[in-house]
């Protein structure tokens, strides 16, 4: 009888973990730059693309362009002074409230299929830090032709899954002892 409430104990204790990571797992996505990615429009040779910046998001906050595209960035500010910069692309606008900076790059034909990101350069307030998104060049796969952005939250719930297993494991044989 003694092992009955130690074995509902364990599963319920799973259930709450397998709840709580997934449900973190669910909720970074958008935090690290998931959701809809966008391409932007192709205008007189180049892609485009309008992106509104306020504390502490973009909007799109994911972009998708293919190596040896002419790319040209607007950013616009609804809020407060805020920067733009993608380091391997080198570029780092900035914009005041209401106005709009322009930039433009060509993605380099050699540069390595993947996935960047684009973040505030420019202090904005205590959110600063999470004011990211990503940029898609090409059409990068991992892990066997699958693209890591879309696996890592799951796996990460399945290894503390597979680690709290492993600790109820260790444990019974030692309440067995």
């Amino acid at each position: 009888m003694r092992n009955s409430g130690f074995i509902r104990f364990i599963i319920i204790t799973a259930l709450i973990i397998i709840c709580f990571t997934g449900g973190i797992a669910y909720g970074v996505q958008d935090l690290v730059g998931g959701g809809v990615a966008s391409r932007g429009e192709f205008i007189d040779g180049a892609r485009e693309f309008r992106i509104s910046v306020r504390q502490w998001s973009f909007e799109p906050a994911v972009i998708e362009v293919n190596p040896g595209e002419t790319v040209r960035f607007f950013l616009t500010s609804t809020d407060v002074w805020h920067g733009f910069a993608i380091n391997e692309l080198g570029i780092n606008l900035a914009t005041p409230f209401g106005e709009t900076a322009m930039g433009e790059v060509v993605i380099p034909e050699a540069m390595p299929e993947g996935i960047y990101t684009m973040y505030c350069s420019i202090f904005c307030g205590l959110g600063h830090p999470y004011l990211k998104g990503q940029i898609t060049i090409g059409d990068p796969k991992f892990f066997f032709g699958l693209n890591p952005g879309k696996l890592l939250p799951y796996s990460a719930t399945l290894a503390i899954v597979i680690i709290f297993a492993a600790f109820v494991v260790i444990g019974g044989r030692r309440a067995v002892k």
